[in-house]
């Protein structure tokens, strides 16, 4: 397969390791619209899928050191994004989480980059969007299974399941309430979304 002039992969292999090359650089770069980086994304996701998380645990999930994973919660919490809590379980910990902003910002955010994919998927029959979905879901937990434990896999994919259908509904802005910035947002999935994301910690 050639990829372009200047470069011809020698196997399929390293077609592949050149394809994500290229996906990730794009992916990971700033879209129009987005006011923080890729290490903030990662760090709302995380949280917008886990809930409240202790520093410690948010590092792990981001799998970064304390010290990265602190520094990127003071940026963020300048940007009014995350604040933090006390801990129920210790009076001497605090935890992290969303504030409405950063709930507002991540889904926005995702759905940039859902937009982006849509888009460069243009034109491609549904029968290869549905190929490509299953190709890639196939490789995404060949690679889990290579360092993740059942739990990693567990919180990121239950999460996940259970923030999706906001970003699908793409509320009007509006007409929120302080309801929908919960977890789960409009009733009809409220109640689902407490239990998944509950079942993520």
């Amino acid at each position: 397969m050639q990829v372009n002039d200047a470069y011809t992969p020698q196997t399929p292999i390293e077609g592949v390791m050149h394809a994500f090359t290229r996906i990730g650089r794009r992916l990971k770069a700033k879209q129009p619209g987005d006011t923080i980086d890729h290490s903030a994304h990662v760090a709302l996701f995380v949280l917008r899928c886990s809930g409240a998380l202790r520093l410690s645990d948010l590092a792990a999930r981001m799998e970064l050191d304390a010290s990265t994973a602190s520094r990127h919660v003071r940026a963020l919490e300048q940007l009014g994004l995350v604040r933090r809590s006390p801990d129920p379980d210790d009076g001497r910990a605090f935890r992290v989480e969303l504030t409405e902003q950063g709930i507002e910002q991540w889904e926005s955010s995702a759905r940039r980059r859902m937009e982006l994919l849509s888009t460069a998927m243009d034109g491609w029959s549904e029968e290869d969007i549905l190929t490509f979905e299953r190709l890639m879901t196939r490789f995404a937990d060949g690679v889990a299974n290579l360092t993740d434990t059942p739990a990693d896999a567990r919180w990121a994919d239950r999460g996940w399941a259970a923030v999706a259908p906001r970003l699908r509904a793409a509320p009007d802005p509006e007409r929120r309430t302080d309801e929908d910035f919960a977890p789960g947002g409009d009733p009809a999935t409220r109640e689902n979304t407490d239990k998944n994301l509950e079942s993520t910690r």
